[in-house]
């Protein structure tokens, strides 16, 4: 027969609850940029590269027929060269493509990255467009 002793019952029970307690808090009370302010809000799925911040306002989105149509704008001081092998690692292991030079492909989708630089000002412009159909042969 088990034997349970009550005080350990109880005291297991407090610490159990203390730290459920200390774990939701983390959860609720973490930074939010730790979660969507690293990602394009109208890319829900493409991180921004570090030293960027989102330019909301000079973005578009649009729903088309064929597809979605989405142009998002970052700036930052970050370099043009760390931005490029930010991409170029980050896109493939989310399923894009590399095309060609700053363009990438995936799911029916083309992903165009454009750098522009004024001083040490960077400017990102990411571009998703619905995929042109391959031409029957």
């Amino acid at each position: 027969m088990l034997k349970f002793n009550r005080k350990s019952l109880i005291s297991s029970a407090v610490t159990t609850t203390a730290v459920a307690v200390l774990v939701v808090s983390a959860l609720v009370f973490a930074p939010s940029r730790l979660s969507a302010a690293d990602f394009f809000r109208s890319i829900d799925d493409l991180p921004l590269a570090p030293g960027l911040a989102e330019l909301v306002d000079e973005g578009v989105e649009f729903e088309s027929p064929a597809g979605r149509i989405v142009t998002a704008v970052a700036g930052g001081d970050a370099s043009p060269e760390a931005i490029q092998a930010f991409y170029r690692k980050v896109l493939p292991s989310l399923g894009w493509s590399s095309v060609s030079g700053g363009t990438y492909r995936r799911d029916g989708e083309v992903l165009t990255l454009r750098l522009e630089s004024k001083g040490k000002a960077v400017k990102l412009r990411i571009r998703v467009v619905p995929a042109q159909p391959k031409a029957a042969q």
